[in-house]
């Protein structure tokens, strides 16, 4: 855990985020040790993005699933941890990620009622070839 909190205080440090930002993620982190974790709803699954240019990755995020639980919280400050590169590239193929209800998904998740792709956008940049986005779980 306290790997985390480094990598918190570093993204303060470098002015990814602010320090009330984060802040708001210790207190999470805090919130979410203090709990007790059902080990049966771990089974290390995982939210997946991947956003892919022609043959590049330009996005690569595995996300455990127990961790977006405690972020749905936090989904501003989640977002902004996206580079602006990829959040701009995103929003240009028309996919505001701002509008997303992560609690919802996580819900439908925990139900057992998604499993498998949640987004899968195919698009042909003129400038930069085939973008591909993929949101899924595993």
């Amino acid at each position: 855990m306290d790997n985390e909190k480094i990598k918190i205080l570093e993204m303060i440090q470098n002015g990814t985020i602010t320090a009330a930002e984060g802040l708001e993620l210790l207190k999470a982190m805090e919130d979410h040790d203090n709990k007790s974790v059902d080990a049966s709803n771990i089974n290390g699954r995982f939210i997946r993005i991947r956003v892919s240019s022609g043959e590049h990755t330009k996005v690569n995020v595995n996300v455990p699933l127990t961790l977006l639980k405690v972020a749905t919280k936090l989904a501003d400050v989640g977002l902004k941890l996206i580079p602006v590169e990829a959040r701009q590239e995103i929003e240009q193929k028309g996919i505001n990620l701002g509008e997303i209800n992560f609690e919802e998904i996580v819900q439908l998740i925990d139900a057992g009622l998604v499993d498998g792709k949640l987004v899968d956008v195919d698009t042909d940049d003129p400038k930069e070839g085939r973008t591909k986005v993929e949101i899924y779980v595993e």
